[in-house]
């Protein structure tokens, strides 16, 4: 069945009509289908579909939270622990390590088991041993508030000679921590000094400071007597400052077209040991996410050769069976899944990411940026279209009169208009629900429209419209749509103002308004070399920042008669791969600045400003020669560019 014989479903906004199915949630009855997987909420669990979390807590029914704490809550006792040093310090773990540098290995682990019952016991006991110089070393995996620490001996019972386990506390000691942020030149945390104890006569050891983040610990001990622990505590109010979760790999069971990622949260606050929602709270959600043909994002390798690290691809299964000297390194796939996307930082956002794909994963973020601020989660969904558009969109840029350039990439002058031809191959088979428009990306130029083709061998066609936009250029042909394999070329002239840019494309369904779908690099033409969809600037023009500057009248009269009344300044920004400020003034020949045009930030791009003749007062200037300056400035330092004009009555 065809698009013009079904039904068109189109999320405008407001409530959807949802269905609870296995996955998720679906919505529309023919054609196209739109469906929503869904972890929380009214869908799957957090726990059953997480493959790893760090500093992320399921203690609420359907949410993920920051992990949070209140004066009462001993940090350590809730944390997963592991006895061994860990395999490097700067990166965040789901997993706490607890170590020491005594040569002869005892388990560490009842001093953070949170029973104050079992204990070290006779390990630093030995007779004749020193215990100077012995350090323990607590990794928590990631930041805590923190604001105590507490560590003791057992406080009950006693050895065989009748001496009490709480006689058996350490008397001098420096603790030195760090909140996670401070490495040396090793990547080791670098720890400053907490607290000195040279001689104490409790027990049970205290140590209350400001409340502050808090990663690493050493506790050193200065005296040589021996010692036992039972336990080692941390408390502190507040959340730590981030949270990581990440997914399973998701299998949607067939092939789709990825469109929307949306999810619902509440920012929290901590007041004493209460906790309530504020809007007002400083805290934030990010999400990433990748999209796969199968269901392993991993390539795994096997050493055929361990000395000369000759390897091969084996499967996981296999790569766990391989004793520890033949197991290769284990790679990210690059060739059936895409990369990780960039964040999402606002629920709603298209998902820009390959498709159609069977299998997804996704990472969320849970980020504060106050100690007593949190955030949490209540759902996520990921909205899909079953069929997708076309089984395969493949797509490629070529200069119209350089198709295979040195280097497979085309090289164009940075801010001037080049001419470009765009090749796309599409796979629409019979239950696909083709397209008729596409969608090309020009950023920061407003691309001009040529010509359109398609076919084998390519015929020229009419789009039925055109639009020529800011950053984009669109082509609607319903009376020619894609219901089928298809080859189309599209030429059209625009500028290209940063080096490296990528010319991203997409088709897409005006009958059912689904989701567009991304035009993946590929090989679209074989008489086409580029086979990507990223341009070169020239490299006489990567340095000029302002390629164009122009003033259009140079000699303009405004005296409200309607011709010539004012002026226009023209100036092409490029190589700017962010925001910077910018700012455009009239002068005098005397040095005076008589008005400020604009003053603002901007990126790459072409601008035009207007100037009526007036001061910053609003009155007309006098007759004379005036000069236009334009200032740009970058961290390379202040570009200026200079022209003049002339104001007669």
């Amino acid at each position: 069945m065809r698009l013009s014989n079904r039904t068109a479903v189109r999320w405008i906004g407001g409530a959807i009509p949802f269905v609870c199915t296995v996955l998720g949630l679906t919505y529309g009855t023919a054609g196209a289908e739109v469906r929503l997987w869904q972890v929380g909420g009214q869908g799957l669990t957090w726990q059953s579909q997480s493959q790893s979390s760090a500093a992320i807590t399921f203690g609420i029914p359907g949410a993920i939270q920051l992990v949070g704490f209140t004066s009462e809550d001993n940090i350590i006792s809730k944390l997963n622990w592991v006895d061994a040093t860990p395999i490097g310090f700067t990166r965040e773990r789901s997993a706490a390590h607890v170590w020491d540098n005594v040569a002869l290995k005892k388990p560490n682990l009842p001093i953070v088991d949170g029973n104050a019952t079992t204990s070290t016991e006779d390990r630093f006991k030995v007779f004749g041993v020193s215990q100077t110089g012995t350090n323990l070393f607590f990794d928590l995996g990631t930041r805590f508030p923190a604001s105590r620490i507490l560590f003791f001996p057992r406080q009950e019972g006693a050895d065989e000679q009748g001496r009490p386990f709480a006689e058996d506390f350490i008397r001098n000691y420096d603790l030195f921590i760090n909140d996670g942020t401070s490495f040396n030149q090793e990547e080791a945390p670098v720890y400053n000094l907490l607290k000195r104890v040279d001689f104490t006569s409790l027990s049970r050891a205290e140590i209350v400071f400001p409340l502050q983040f808090i990663r690493y610990i050493q506790l050193k001990i200065l005296s040589a007597t021996p010692f036992e622990l039972a336990e080692f505590q941390v408390y502190g109010n507040g959340f730590a400052p981030r949270g990581l979760y990440r997914s399973e790999v998701i299998d949607l069971g067939e092939v789709a077209n990825f469109s929307r990622l949306t999810w619902e949260m509440e920012r929290l606050r901590q007041e004493g040991d209460s906790l309530r929602v504020e809007t007002a709270a400083d805290a934030r959600v990010s999400v990433i996410m990748r999209t796969g043909r199968d269901d392993n994002p991993n390539v795994y390798y096997e050493f055929t050769n361990v000395y000369t690290k000759e390897r091969q691809v084996v499967s996981e299964e296999e790569y766990f069976d391989l004793p520890g000297a033949s197991q290769g390194p284990i790679e990210e796939d690059q060739a059936d899944w895409s990369l990780w996307s960039t964040p999402f930082t606002t629920s709603g956002q298209v998902i820009n990411l390959p498709s159609p794909r069977q299998y997804f994963q996704f990472q969320i973020s849970l980020e504060s940026q106050a100690i007593l601020d949190g955030v949490r989660v209540t759902s996520l969904d990921v909205e899909h279209i079953i069929p997708p558009v076309a089984q395969g969109l493949i797509g490629e840029v070529s200069e119209r009169e350089d198709p295979r350039p040195a280097g497979n990439v085309p090289v164009v002058p940075a801010g001037v208009f080049s001419s470009f031809v765009y090749d796309i191959v599409a796979e629409v088979v019979d239950t696909d629900t083709g397209f008729d428009a596409l969608r090309i990306y020009t950023p920061s130029s407003r691309p001009v429209f040529t010509e359109f083709l398609m076919g084998d061998p390519f015929v020229s066609v009419i789009p039925d419209s055109v639009a020529e936009e800011l950053g984009s250029l669109t082509l609607f042909f319903s009376s020619n749509r894609a219901d089928g394999p298809e080859s189309l070329r599209i030429l059209f002239d625009a500028e290209v103002f940063v080096q490296g840019t990528f010319i991203n494309a997409e088709v897409f369904d005006t009958e059912t308004g689904d989701a567009p779908q991304l035009i993946l690099a590929g090989d679209a033409n074989p008489e086409v070399g580029t086979n990507g969809l990223r341009i070169l600037t020239s490299e006489a023009s990567i340095d000029q920042l302002l390629p164009f500057f122009q003033v259009r009248p140079r000699l303009f009269s405004p005296n409200g008669d309607g011709i010539n009344d004012g002026a226009e300044i023209f100036a092409t920004f490029v190589q700017l791969v962010r925001s910077v400020d910018v700012t455009v003034d009239i002068f005098d020949l005397a040095g005076r600045r008589v008005r400020r045009v604009f003053a603002g930030e901007e990126g790459s791009g072409a601008y035009n400003w207007a100037w009526n003749g007036r001061d910053d007062s609003g009155s007309l200037v006098p007759v004379g020669i005036y000069l236009v300056v334009v200032t740009v400035d970058t961290e390379r330092g202040e570009f200026v560019r200079t022209g003049t004009m002339g104001v007669v009555y």
